[in-house]
């Protein structure tokens, strides 16, 4: 789920905010007492999506030293005092732009104003689709390049060095040499040349910790991973634990620094899963017989058809972790 932060300078704006935020059944009225710059300052890292109701112009002098690009920027929404128009300013279609400025203006019975050029010509949207085929754009510096390829040609070229995906969209074609695609799909991308490299995220790491672990124990524990294992941190798609680490702060966080989404399942759930290490002393203080096996298995797939585990329990001092793949 998005984390979405409304900002208005007037009091006829923050009244919309609360409009739109009830109509949506979501977001966090901010404050703008201290400006409106520090106060987007303050959400940006934080929040997905930021729906500015003031003029774009405020807007746009507000972010322009925070953009970095458009894998990391969260989307912005920018809507005028009369609920007119909700235009997708920034992170359209992988930060979810162009859907949030449609819900806004459906809450205020307004207009959602698009302007990535995909969406009104009809092709598809390449960091849209990415998104959907679950993989991670290694280059986003090359999506502009790639894109305008598709709409003076009206197709790009794909390469695949796995069938990862079977049925491509009309206007992308299929190539068998690397070097004449404008797209490419591998677990081993190189930045080389002028195609866009997407890295397949099919691997979900599982997490057991003991209670009050900090956000660097576990960044250290990634990197290990990474090291010992070869586990890009690009190629995973969610993290996932045992409910009863719902609330852990660390968890939460180091999930959050790399965007990936949490899941956590019951003990129930766990013991529904056959994993290669089972515990006694893990399940006299959990009630489930494995926590990070299983839960990498389970986020990977689903009891019936379990995630491949290909890296098992992992021990630290006071963390655990497996990494499973799924099975397509």
């Amino acid at each position: 789920m998005m984390r979405i932060a409304l900002l208005a300078v007037t009091d006829r704006g923050r009244r919309l905010a609360e409009t739109i935020s009830r109509e949506m059944g979501d977001g966090d009225l901010l404050t703008t007492e201290d400006g409106v710059r520090k106060a987007i300052e303050a959400a940006w890292r934080y929040y997905d999506g930021l729906i500015c109701i003031m003029a774009t112009g405020i807007v746009v002098r507000c972010i322009a030293g925070l953009c970095r690009d458009k894998i990391s920027d969260p989307c912005v929404v920018v809507v005028d005092e009369q609920g007119q128009f909700a235009i997708s300013l920034l992170s359209g279609h992988i930060g979810g732009g162009n859907d949030l400025a449609r819900q806004v203006a459906n809450a205020c019975g307004g207009q959602a104003v698009i302007t990535t050029a995909s969406d009104v010509s009809g092709h598809t949207a390449v960091d849209l689709w990415a998104v959907e085929q679950q993989c991670r754009i290694v280059n986003p510096e090359q999506l502009a390049a790639v894109t305008a390829r598709l709409l003076n040609r009206g197709f790009i070229r794909v390469f695949q060095d796995e069938r990862y995906v079977d049925r491509l969209p009309d206007d992308f074609r299929d190539c068998v040499a690397s070097e004449d695609a404008d797209l490419i799909i591998s677990r081993q991308p190189s930045v080389c040349g002028s195609s866009l490299q997407l890295l397949p995220c099919r691997r979900f790491i599982g997490f057991g910790c003991r209670k009050g672990v900090a956000e660097e124990d576990f960044a250290r524990a990634v990197t290990d991973l990474q090291q010992r294992f070869g586990l890009d941190p690009r190629s995973v798609a969610g993290v996932a634990s045992i409910d009863i680490k719902a609330q852990e702060a660390g968890l939460l966080q180091i999930a959050r620094r790399y965007r990936w989404p949490i899941r956590f399942f019951s003990a129930e759930q766990l013991n529904r899963i056959v994993s290669p290490s089972v515990s006694a002393k893990v399940y006299e203080k959990t009630g489930a017989h494995s926590v990070c096996e299983a839960a990498a298995m389970l986020a990977a797939g689903s009891i019936e058809k379990p995630g491949t585990l290909i890296i098992n329990k992992v021990k630290w001092k006071t963390i655990t972790a497996a990494v499973a793949q799924r099975v397509d």
